[in-house]
């Protein structure tokens, strides 16, 4: 069983190695393909495509995996409680009405 276990997690790596190589190889054949003709742009390598995508990577997501997730909670939340409750005449959000608990 352990075996078998081990054997899975072993394909997935390779199919994530694999479509790895796709999306840069995808990325290179798509740039090769518009940019020259229409920018006058270089024509580029696998490996020079492989990195603008890692430089890309890093620019646009960061470095840390999963760094800004909380962001969007912590806006989410703040808003939701801000406009929990309607606002009174004054502007000011009404307090919430206590509630019996049986």
């Amino acid at each position: 069983m352990k075996a078998l276990n081990v054997l899975k997690w072993i394909g997935i790596g390779i199919l994530g190695i694999a479509f790895c190589f796709l999306v840069i190889w995808g990325v290179m054949a798509l740039w090769n393909w518009l940019i020259p003709d229409l920018f006058h742009g270089p024509v580029l390598t696998y490996w020079q495509t492989a990195g603008l995508f890692l430089l890309s990577k890093i620019l646009l997501t960061g470095v840390a995996p999963g760094g800004q997730k909380n962001h969007k909670k912590d806006w989410r939340k703040k808003y939701q409680e801000k406009y929990k409750y309607p606002c009174t005449e004054s502007g000011q959000p009404a307090q919430p009405e206590p509630t019996a608990q049986v």
